[in-house]
């Protein structure tokens, strides 16, 4: 996917997410996906922070929860992105905001959860994550940081 230049750059699990345009004119963009996970363990759903074209950091987008899931915890939290993950600016350690969900450990089966993330600049994105749960495997046994706790 390549991106265009903006003031203001948004990051979501690995694909930078360009905004732009008026707050006053903008409707809030809806993303929908699905995603398996572990009964249990921790899973990053996405990662949002904010770069200017100069590769500073700017202020960190908000995220709220919309819908809460009904078999887990949803959780924000923030953290610092290694240098290298942002390829137009490869050595900087930018603050970003990562969600992640983690199902009760005993629970299998569906959960769905709906956030909210809003820019410096006024720009909203909605997501809907529909959740299958599932029980681990030998492969599911070993961490994955990348995916389970990091930003």
């Amino acid at each position: 996917m390549h991106c265009s230049q903006s003031a203001v750059t948004v990051f979501a699990i690995g694909c930078a997410l360009v905004l732009s345009g008026t707050a006053a004119l903008a409707q809030p963009n809806t993303a929908y996906r699905s995603t398996d996970v572990v009964a249990g363990k921790p899973h990053r759903l996405g990662v949002y922070g904010n770069v200017q074209k100069d590769c500073t950091p700017g202020p960190l987008p908000t995220v709220r929860v919309v819908i809460p899931p009904k078999h887990g915890e949803l959780n924000v939290r923030s953290g610092k992105l290694k240098a290298g993950r942002i390829s137009r600016c490869p050595k900087l350690e930018a603050t970003a905001q990562g969600v992640f969900y983690k199902p009760n450990p005993t629970y299998k089966g569906a959960d769905e959860v709906s956030y909210v993330v809003k820019s410096a600049s006024g720009k909203v994105e909605s997501h809907t994550v529909r959740i299958t749960v599932k029980d681990a495997t030998p492969a599911d046994a070993k961490p994955n940081p990348a995916v389970d706790t990091e930003l």
